[in-house]
């Protein structure tokens, strides 16, 4: 069970978090920013404020791999604060699109005279990853500049269950299973049937943006991610080190759409993308 708690004297809930390094404290929001100053765990204030054993779990594994933390801050405290840190786990997401890398959730403090410890993961014991990104503070100003556009689309079906098959992909522990994942949030993104390698190719080089020799080139890479897709999902043997290149192609490019649907504002129709298709600019 994932949940952020606060008391009704909380003024602020800390959620830590893992993938990404902050060079420093950075304002994303009026009353939300990045730390890259990680508080040290206090285990006896951890076990007595956990209401379930995974929650204390949670706060225990999380010490270990945190590698920033996102802070909330609101006086009125209790619902009102509690609501604004759950809201504020969808920033997770954010920072991924905005890094181009995975960025997760871990365990929620709040302050008050009762802290109160939860998870802020539905995976009981989150694997590290094998990298830590620096954010740039390039990147973390696109997050903060596109913050409105990525709540917005954060309501729409395609956008959101993409973002969740991204999000949720890493923590699976098979390349084939991340592959399958990552393919299913881009082909629900661009509403293409799961057959249509070429279409799908064609409307992930439209909406991407750059040059017409990028485009291609990017049509290219698409359809060849593609093939390990197929392989993976109908069960055809493929060596390892071509399924983990084919997990790191499909994040990339799922991430990469994403962010330009953020970018736009919007997720382009089928339609919309076919007739782009004949030359136009998508603005």
């Amino acid at each position: 069970m994932v949940g952020v708690i606060a008391g009704i004297d909380s003024t602020k809930i800390t959620i830590f978090g893992h993938g990404i390094a902050i060079p420093e404290r950075f304002e994303l929001s009026p009353g939300i920013s990045l730390n890259p100053a990680i508080p040290p765990l206090d285990i006896s204030k951890a076990a007595d404020g956990s209401r379930r054993f995974s929650d204390y779990a949670a706060a225990l594994q999380g010490d270990e791999i945190a590698s920033f933390v996102l802070e909330i801050e609101d006086t009125a405290g209790g619902e009102e604060l509690a609501a604004k840190g759950w809201n504020a786990l969808w920033l997770f997401h954010l920072l991924s699109v905005a890094c181009r890398t995975p960025c997760l959730s871990l365990y929620a403090v709040c302050d008050g005279s009762q802290p109160a410890y939860s998870a802020a993961n539905r995976t009981p014991f989150v694997s590290p990853l094998s990298e830590i990104h620096l954010a740039t503070t390039e990147q973390l100003a696109w997050a903060r500049e596109h913050l409105a556009s990525f709540d917005s689309l954060t309501k729409v079906p395609e956008f959101s269950s993409a973002m969740k098959c991204f999000g949720n992909a890493h923590y699976l522990p098979d390349h084939d299973i991340r592959i399958m994942l990552l393919w299913a949030g881009i082909e629900g993104l661009l509403s293409v049937d799961a057959e249509l390698s070429r279409r799908l190719a064609l409307y992930a080089a439209i909406l991407m943006d750059g040059t017409p020799d990028e485009k291609a080139a990017y049509f290219e890479e698409v359809k060849r991610a593609y093939s390990i897709r197929s392989q993976a999902v109908h069960g055809a043997k493929a060596k390892p080190d071509k399924l983990e290149t084919g997990y790191r192609l499909a994040s990339r490019i799922l991430i990469g759409l994403l962010a330009r649907c953020v970018e736009i504002g919007r997720v382009p129709s089928p339609a919309e993308l076919d007739r782009l298709a004949v030359g136009a600019v998508i603005k």
